[in-house]
């Protein structure tokens, strides 16, 4: 399916409709330009690791794309081509005392619960939240706690 925006091939999972016109599809990329021309804040969390490797597999057997940092001792994740945070090497944290995570809001919490648990990742229940959200948290071998989570 083309996007109305950059007129490029694009696989229809990636494209989304415009809520006042239903007709302009726009890609994930165009979103992102998009993004950035309204001058639209983007954040990305950086988890702190103990051990890279392990980091890295772990994420990669969750369905991430990890791309290590030349220089050592930094990675990026990416979930589809989006960046979703980051990894920076901390080989002297005491992974019982981290608190660090950060939330991912995603569509099909429960579908992403049961993919995870099939693997064996560490997860809880997914829970219905007061704020409107279905959420679980993946803990991660750094003691990292990474928030699924979708809207009602």
């Amino acid at each position: 399916m083309e996007c109305s925006c950059c007129g490029e091939d694009r696989d229809p999972g990636t494209l989304a409709a415009l809520k006042c016109h239903s007709e302009v599809k726009v890609c994930r990329e165009c979103v992102g330009w998009l993004r950035d021309q309204t001058s639209t804040p983007s954040s990305t969390p950086i988890l702190p690791v103990r051990d890279m490797a392990e980091a890295v597999a772990f994420y990669e057997s969750a369905g991430f794309h990890v791309r290590l940092y030349e220089g050592g001792g930094f990675a990026f994740v990416h979930l589809r081509d989006e960046s979703v945070f980051d990894l920076g090497l901390e080989q002297e944290m005491n992974t019982e005392l981290n608190l660090a995570g950060c939330g991912l809001i995603v569509a099909g919490v429960d579908e992403w619960h049961a993919a995870l648990a099939a693997l064996g990742l560490p997860v809880t229940a997914p829970e219905d939240q007061p704020w409107e959200m279905r959420e679980f948290t993946l803990r991660d071998p750094s003691g990292n706690h990474l928030r699924i989570m979708e809207t009602h």
